[in-house]
């Protein structure tokens, strides 16, 4: 007998994996701010080009740093 191969579509392993409860995103209301940014797309590809050399950096992270030293220059 030939046993026959169970792949999973995408969706299949998405659901299986799960996901966040409303009680688990509460622990980090206090701590961080979810903000949805929209920048113009030749600005985000600027961006990118900057993350190029930058290994390991992602764009949240340079965008953070990026208004980090915004604000420390203007509270100077």
């Amino acid at each position: 007998m030939i046993r026959k191969l169970e792949v999973k579509s995408s969706l299949e392993k998405m659901i299986d994996k799960g996901g966040s409860v409303t009680a688990d995103k509460r622990k980090n209301e206090n701590k961080y701010y979810i903000l949805n940014l929209r920048i113009h797309k030749k600005l985000n590809e600027m961006i990118e080009e900057e993350l190029e050399d930058r290994i390991g950096l992602s764009k949240t992270a340079w965008i953070l740093e990026a208004i980090q030293d915004k604000l420390k220059r203007e509270y100077e």
